[in-house]
């Protein structure tokens, strides 16, 4: 299922005039601040693991982001140095267009990516062009940090001693406060958005229940 994306935005002026815009008409940039916002999330509760980019740093930081269930896989990781870094995260998606994520924590350090294949990144190349460098990381599948995070969740169940029952039968609003509890018991925090976070807890919470019962 395809993550809930807004399709208008209205700008309400004071003295009640208003335009509306195409959200898909807004530049990246300003989509992605708008989609930080709490009040422009909607769940997704309906996805599954094919919807999740699991981030891990050489520091131990981890970081959960939603992607849409077009993505397919990954092409490649490159960081941008001009003078900061920023990396950028490529997916193969099924309408040929890359989907872009961008790494700002730490780009140069992040060390694995799980998301459909468990990949261990390093360093290939850097090549200078002026005051900008460009580095190419090469992915190569290794390790499985989804049943790691799934073993971080049910360690964070039973010390919380959380039923899983009780939480999986709650409304995601109810559950809230359980849900970022056991987050961060697992070290795990939203890359972009918190409702990114409390989707993929979700997922983890279902998934065991109905291993489970």
């Amino acid at each position: 299922m395809s993550i809930p994306r807004p399709k208008k935005i209205t700008v309400q002026f004071d003295d009640d005039a208003s335009t509306v815009m195409d959200f898909a008409d807004l530049t990246r940039s300003l989509q992605q601040e708008i989609l930080k916002q709490p009040d422009f999330c909607r769940s997704n509760t309906e996805a599954d693991t094919g919807n999740f980019v699991l981030l891990k740093w050489a520091d131990g930081w981890r970081e959960v982001i939603q992607i849409d269930s077009g993505c397919t896989g990954i092409n490649r990781y490159y960081v941008i140095t001009r003078p900061e870094d920023v990396g950028r995260l490529s997916l193969d998606t099924e309408d040929g267009y890359p989907e872009l994520i961008e790494i700002i924590r730490k780009p140069l350090d992040l060390k694995s990516v799980d998301f459909i294949d468990s990949y261990q990144i390093s360093l290939e190349r850097s090549d200078r062009e002026g005051k900008k460098i460009d580095h190419f990381f090469s992915l190569e599948k290794g390790g499985d940090a989804l049943q790691e995070a799934i073993n971080r969740f049910q360690k964070a169940v039973a010390d919380e001693g959380i039923d899983l029952t009780e939480l999986a039968s709650q409304p995601q609003d109810q559950a809230r406060d359980t849900l970022e509890s056991i987050a961060r018991h697992m070290g795990l925090v939203a890359s972009q958005r918190q409702q990114d976070l409390l989707d993929f807890v979700t997922f983890l919470v279902r998934t065991e229940h109905r291993r489970t019962s």
